[in-house]
């Protein structure tokens, strides 16, 4: 299966790609209200590849099923003008559970904080609901470990059905988020 660099017109397909991948992981459930959430789904993530995308390193597979958002070792930090970019989207996404995504996008930042430099981060990782357990994310994986030469890999995880997939591809499970509330998250890590 090939893969390929997202590029801008790939936005709103990877946006809905994502939003089926995450509609009934645990995590997002608890941020994002039931009420037209797939459309709340594509907002948030839209407002995140709006970032990512230009930075080159979002890849998918060529009918854009799935989709995989890295950040090259050092810049996996949202940096300010991105967040004040993405804030209407995530306001609108989330709604009245803001303070919960705000909340849990700064537990995970604070964890990433102390991990060692040197890594690339998964951030997301995704496939459509009709192109799920046909490859596609086993793709988008070992295109991006060809690519990086042996570069360790951080990632979390809110869906615990997930975790055999990452250990497939050489992740361990390092420990559990520290979280205030709401699901559990896994910290994972690939050498």
């Amino acid at each position: 299966m090939d893969v390929r660099t997202a590029v801008a017109a790939d936005l709103p397909a990877l946006s809905s790609a994502l939003a089926d991948a995450f509609a009934d992981d645990p995590l997002w459930t608890w941020m994002i209200p039931e009420r037209r959430r797939h459309t709340r789904l594509r907002r948030v993530f839209g407002a995140l590849l709006e970032h990512s995308i230009p930075r080159g390193n979002v890849t998918t597979t060529l009918d854009r099923q799935a989709v995989a958002v890295w950040s090259a070792p050092g810049e996996w930090k949202l940096p300010l003008p991105a967040v004040l970019r993405s804030a209407p989207h995530m306001v609108r996404g989330a709604g009245l559970r803001l303070p919960r995504l705000l909340g849990r996008l700064g537990e995970v930042e604070r964890a990433h904080e102390q991990l060692p430099p040197g890594h690339w981060y998964l951030e997301m990782i995704g496939t459509s609901d009709r192109a799920r357990g046909q490859g596609h994310g086993t793709a988008l994986m070992a295109e991006a470990f060809a690519r990086w030469g042996g570069l360790p890999v951080y990632l979390e995880s809110s869906n615990e059905r997930n975790l055999s997939f990452y250990r497939r591809h050489g992740f361990e499970v390092t420990g559990d988020l520290a979280v205030r509330s709401g699901p559990p998250q896994w910290t994972l890590w690939r050498d």
